[in-house]
């Protein structure tokens, strides 16, 4: 294991790819990524450039692989600043 320092209360603590050190402090980062960077993340299917619109949960939580982005509805441009 590594000694991690929790990025949301600086408390030390060992795992493997974790970024928080409790279910606690994994909720309030899940909410100020959200915050910073919206609910949705707009996500490219590199082999084919479709664009999908992956909740940032899932993308903390699970990672997103390109075979799973099918489940996700596809992005549309609103013709708008992004």
């Amino acid at each position: 294991m590594t000694k991690l320092r929790c990025v949301v209360c600086d408390t030390e603590f060992e795992a493997e790819n974790k970024v928080t050190c409790s279910p606690d402090c994994h909720q309030e980062f899940v909410r100020y990524m959200t915050w910073r960077y919206g609910e949705f993340k707009k996500v490219i299917r590199m082999s084919t450039g479709e664009a999908f619109k992956v909740p940032v949960v899932d993308i903390i939580e699970m990672g997103v692989k390109e075979q799973e982005l099918d489940q996700y509805p596809k992005w549309e441009e609103t013709g708008g600043a992004h």
